[in-house]
C-alpha cells in the first residue's frame, strides 16, 4: 500500500495558508515523542528496514528542518501523520487533541460569531469552484460515478468531485443545517490508496478538528459517513434487529450465526452463547455473518471454528469488518467447503492493541495510539482487506443472495 506517497497528496491539498493561525506548538518535541512510540511498535520493527529505514529517517530530517520555529497545530499534525504513515499499520493513528469548537460555543451566537472571526475559520480551505455550477455539474453525474451529491446524515449536503489528478476526491459543503459550517468549505480530502480504498483527511462536524481515517472503502455510493443522495440501498449492513450474538434456523438445511463483535466487553455473553449453539448447529450449511464486526479477542472467536468444521460455511463481510473479525475470516476460509461473500474487508488486520494505551504528546496538542500486538503473518491484507470469493450485489438483501447461492451450488 502506497501510504506515504498517497497521503503526501493530501498534505499538499491542505496546505492552505494555515500558518496564519496564531496557535503554534514546539513540534520538534512532539515529533521526537511520536518517533519514539512508533519505534516501539511491532509494525515498525517488522517493516522499517533498508530502503524503508532510509525513507523513515529522511522524512524525519526533512520535517525537523520545518520545525526550527514554532509551527501551527495543523501543520504539525500533518508532519506527525506523515511520519507515522510510512509504517503500513491501519490501527495506529495520531489524534488531534484540541477542539476548535464545542456544542456550547455553537449554541451561543456571540461565541460563534467570535469563532467565525478567528484565523482558524477564515483560513479553512474552500473550494475554488462556483457552487451553483458545481452542484449542477454533479447532479448530472451517473449513479455509477464517484462524483455526485452526498448526504452527511441529515446534517449536510456534500458535493464530492475528483481532484486534478483524477484519483483523489474532495468533499465540499453545499448546504448545512448546522451554523458552524458554511457552503463552500471543504469537509474532507480522500486520497486513493489501492482498489476502491481511500485515506480520508476529515474535519469533525462539531469541533472542526482534523482527523485521518485510513483504508476506507468507497462503494455503493458510500464513503464512511457520506452517502449518495439518490442511493438508499444499505444491504451491505446486517439487519438492525439482530442482537449482538444471533443464531437462526433459516431453512431446513441452512443456519445463521451473527457476531457483532468479539470484544472483551461482551465476554460474559459468549460462553452461554457457545454452549447454546454447540448442540444446535446441525445444518449442512452455516452462514457466518461478520458485517460491521469491529474485532476483539481471538479467544472469543476461534472456539467457533471447531463447531464449523465439516460444514459448508458461507462467510459474509463488509468494508467495516475489521481486525480480529478479519483474522477470523481468513481462518474460516481454510475450512474445506468455505465460501467468502460480500464486500472487501477494511484491512486493519496485521497489528493491534493489547492494552490500548494512548499517549499525549509534550505539547498537549495530539495523542498517539500505537499498536503493541503482532499479527504480521496477515500483512498481505493490511490496507487492502480480504477480497470475497463472490461480491454480493448492493441492490438485494445479502442473506437472500446467500441462500440463492447455496441453492445453486446444491450444497
Amino acid at each position: 500500500m502506497k501510504n506515504l506517497a498517497t497521503l503526501l497528496i493530501v498534505f499538499l491539498l491542505v496546505s492552505f495558508n494555515i500558518n496564519a493561525q496564531s496557535e503554534t506548538c514546539d513540534c520538534k518535541k512532539d515529533l521526537d515523542f511520536v518517533v519514539e512510540k512508533i519505534k516501539e511498535m511491532p509494525s515498525y520493527k517488522k517493516q522499517i528496514r533498508n530502503d524503508k529505514l532510509v525513507e523513515f529517517n529522511s522524512t524525519y530530517n526533512e520535517s525537523v528542518l520545518k520545525m526550527k520555529q514554532p509551527i501551527s497545530l495543523i501543520d504539525c499534525f500533518q508532519l506527525l501523520q506523515k511520519q507515522l504513515m510510512i509504517v503500513n499499520d491501519i490501527h495506529a493513528n495520531i489524534y488531534f487533541e484540541k477542539k476548535f469548537l464545542t456544542k456550547e460555543v455553537i449554541e451561543d451566537d456571540s461565541k460563534l460569531v467570535e469563532f467565525k472571526n478567528s484565523d482558524i475559520f477564515k483560513n479553512h480551505p474552500k473550494t475554488t469552484f462556483n457552487l451553483v455550477e458545481l452542484e449542477t455539474k454533479l447532479k448530472q453525474k451517473p449513479n455509477s460515478s464517484l462524483e455526485g451529491i452526498y448526504n452527511y446524515r441529515d446534517i449536510q449536503k456534500i458535493g464530492i468531485y475528483l481532484s486534478e489528478n483524477k484519483k483523489d476526491l474532495i468533499g465540499v459543503v453545499l448546504e448545512s443545517n448546522v451554523n458552524n459550517w458554511e457552503a463552500g468549505e471543504i469537509r474532507f480530502y480522500a486520497t486513493h490508496t489501492t482498489g476502491n480504498k481511500y485515506n480520508v483527511f476529515d474535519y469533525n462536524i462539531t469541533s472542526r478538528s482534523p482527523s485521518i481515517k485510513k483504508s476506507i472503502s468507497f462503494e455503493n455510493g458510500r464513503l464512511w459517513g457520506y452517502k449518495k443522495v439518490d442511493n438508499a440501498l444499505n444491504h451491505e449492513f446486517a439487519p438492525k434487529e439482530n442482537k449482538d450474538l444471533e443464531f437462526k434456523q433459516l431453512t431446513d438445511n441452512v443456519q445463521y450465526l451473527y457476531f457483532k463483535s468479539f470484544s472483551n466487553k461482551k465476554r460474559k455473553a459468549f460462553k452461554p452463547f457457545y454452549k447454546e449453539v454447540k448442540s444446535k448447529i446441525t445444518a449442512k450449511n452455516i452462514i457466518v455473518d461478520l458485517r460491521n464486526n469491529g474485532g476483539g479477542n481471538k479467544k472469543l472467536s476461534d472456539p467457533f471454528l471447531k463447531l464449523l468444521k465439516g460444514k459448508n460455511v458461507f462467510i459474509i463481510t463488509n468494508s467495516f469488518t475489521v481486525s480480529n473479525a478479519e483474522q477470523f475470516t481468513v481462518k474460516l476460509k481454510k475450512i474445506k467447503n468455505a465460501l467468502h461473500l460480500g464486500q472487501v474487508t477494511m484491512g486493519a488486520i496485521s497489528y493491534g492493541m493489547n492494552y490500548g494505551y494512548d499517549y499525549l504528546t509534550p505539547s498537549g496538542s495530539f495523542r498517539i495510539l500505537p499498536t503493541d500486538m503482532d499479527f504480521h503473518k496477515f500483512i498481505k491484507y493490511e490496507g487492502k482487506g480480504i477480497t470475497p470469493d463472490i461480491a454480493l450485489s448492493f441492490d438485494k438483501d445479502w442473506i437472500e443472495q446467500t441462500l440463492e447461492i447455496i441453492n445453486k451450488t446444491n450444497l
